[in-house]
């Protein structure tokens, strides 16, 4: 809670007690795999009440995303410690940023579209993570599947280990089947901003099984 304290003059007051919620839940779960931000852009604030490991992925402008996350480091009070580069951003590579911040934050980089990262996730990833978190699922680039297409969100929610999390805003886990069908219960509603035209709330929903036939239930969930 230390580091939500710290954050609160730079959220949006309006989000102040959605974070608070999302903050006091997911930090009170003892988790221990990262934390997989979809389409993160630099949105660091929002990210680093989730956990100490961070996995952002974004393929759209990565030098800019990257000069951000610097900015946003120094401008929340944090203090970066080491920072490397391996590979090619874009082609598998990733930058790497471990800084502290009311204890010591790891956060990883890659320039790649969700999707490949789903279908061949990285070393990080491969025993899935603690939250999912898409804030804005319409990709600024062309030629890239929306984050709420049935494809891709199945595969985040399976990614997901049972007791972890799936936060999100506008990328909405049903819309008609109740989410306990999917495996997943709502814990919390409520403001959390972002860059934006839609009038969203956001939600966190907690994933308490496992279900195997996921993508066909989210597609039944279009057709009703």
């Amino acid at each position: 809670m230390l580091r939500f304290r710290a954050l609160t003059r730079f959220f949006d007051p309006r989000e102040l007690d959605f974070m608070f919620r999302v903050s006091s839940e997911v930090g009170s779960s003892n988790l221990d795999l990262p934390v997989f931000y979809a389409g993160s852009g630099g949105d660091l604030e929002h990210a680093v009440v989730l956990g100490d490991r961070l996995i952002f992925v974004d393929s759209h402008l990565p030098e800019d995303t990257i000069s951000e996350i610097r900015r946003k480091i120094a401008k929340i009070g944090g203090k970066i410690l080491e920072e490397e580069r391996v590979g090619k951003l874009g082609k598998g590579g990733r930058h790497v940023l471990r800084f502290e911040f009311y204890g010591e934050v790891e956060l990883i980089y890659y320039a790649e579209d969700v999707l490949r990262i789903l279908e061949n996730p990285p070393r990080e990833l491969r025993d899935g993570c603690s939250v999912y978190f898409v804030k804005v699922p319409h990709p600024k680039e062309p030629n890239v599947k929306s984050l709420d297409s049935p494809e891709l969100l199945s595969k985040a929610l399976k990614l997901i280990e049972v007791g972890g999390y799936y936060l999100e805003r506008e990328c909405p886990i049903c819309r008609v089947l109740n989410p306990e069908v999917l495996g997943f219960e709502k814990v919390a509603s409520g403001y959390i901003s972002a860059l934006s035209i839609h009038n969203a709330e956001g939600n966190l929903y907690r994933k308490v099984r496992d279900v195997e036939n996921l993508e066909d239930l989210l597609r039944l969930d279009l057709l009703l």
